[in-house]
């Protein structure tokens, strides 16, 4: 894997993740306290900090109180960008 592809991958969908948490209305902490996550893995998910396993994503999304599907609807260009 390309580590320059895969960070930029990873601050993109970061900093989509953090739109949505503050279309929401939440902050970090209020997120956590929805789901099974730290505050610290929130920090480094939408800082693209670190790249994390597909349940915690689906940890972020059930703290939204959204489906993975709402979460990814969104025009990522990877095929052309990356």
């Amino acid at each position: 894997m390309k580590k320059e592809r895969d960070q930029s991958r990873l601050q993109e969908i970061g900093l989509h993740l953090r739109a949505l948490r503050v279309q929401a209305d939440l902050s970090q902490d209020q997120l956590a306290a929805r789901c099974d996550l730290t505050k610290s893995n929130i920090s480094n998910i939408e800082n693209g900090k670190k790249d994390y396993f597909f349940t915690t994503f689906l940890e972020y999304a059930k703290g939204l109180g959204m489906s993975p599907k709402e979460i990814l609807d969104k025009e990522f260009d990877f095929l052309s960008r990356y």
